[in-house]
């Protein structure tokens, strides 16, 4: 009797895994959305006729529950693929990657499984949808808030990729070649507690770019500091000037229905 119920729980486990839900931990409000798209990048728009929208609750409701994942396959990405998208009060939530070719989709945790491509063949029909994206450069958060306001008062704005302003700007420091200073590593070890009597390690980067002047002057090395103004300010290396203070530029992608 032991040895019929094993394998009977096996193929049981194994239909409920099949069974497994995309959307399983989505809680759904009047913000919630569901896309489908070709993403922004590819210029062909090669699975466009695949596209839709999905905006009503009860029909979120019932998407989320009918749409299901086959069993576990080795990760593989498409290109180009296509997109599950959740958006929530204009923000993107969750993405999945659907390879139409291959049958499989990759969820947000990094596994890949089988994928039934009639699922959502035919919402294309029945919600459609077209979108338009643009790239917008901001040189403060500040900024990006502001602009970001306003897109929200735009029916049309669905959420957007937003730009990280991890450093506030960047300057630069040239060192000769030395004794002192042999190496772009060497120079690193020497800024790094200067630079953490100003400001907090994790909150500045120091580089040595192989740019135009040092790759013609090797008899110096010049080195790029990313962090805060009050560090440009602030830091002191005798003989050593701070130089070309640049405020960050940063981009944003900005999404709309058209």
């Amino acid at each position: 009797m032991t040895k019929k119920i094993i394998p009977l729980i096996l193929i049981l486990s194994v239909q409920t895994f099949a069974q497994k839900v995309l959307f399983d931990t989505l809680k759904i409000d009047n913000t919630t959305k569901i896309i489908g798209r070709y993403p922004q990048f590819d210029k062909n728009k090669t699975y466009e006729n695949y596209n839709f929208v999905i905006e009503d609750q009860s029909q979120i409701e019932k998407f989320t529950k009918n749409i299901k994942l086959g069993e576990e396959v080795p990760n593989s990405l498409e290109n180009p693929n296509f997109k599950l998208t959740v958006i929530k009060n204009y923000k993107e939530i969750g993405s999945w990657t659907i390879n139409p070719t291959q049958k499989s989709a990759m969820t947000h945790d990094g596994h890949t499984y089988k994928f039934d491509l009639n699922q959502i063949s035919e919402l294309n029909k029945t919600n459609p949808f077209d979108y338009e994206f643009k790239k917008v450069k901001f040189n403060s958060k500040e900024n990006y808030k502001s602009f970001l306001l306003e897109q929200k008062k735009n029916p049309k704005y669905l959420f957007n990729y937003s730009p990280q302003f991890k450093y506030e700007g960047s300057f630069k420091m040239e060192f000769k070649k030395s004794s002192e200073f042999p190496h772009p590593k060497g120079i690193s070890e020497y800024l790094d507690p200067l630079i953490e009597k100003i400001t907090k390690k994790g909150e500045y980067s120091v580089s040595y770019v192989l740019d135009e002047k040092n790759m013609s002057n090797r008899e110096q090395y010049t080195m790029t500091i990313q962090g805060t103004k009050e560090l440009y300010e602030k830091l002191k290396v005798k003989g050593i000037k701070n130089q070309d203070w640049k405020v960050t530029e940063e981009e944003g992608t900005f999404f709309y229905k058209k």
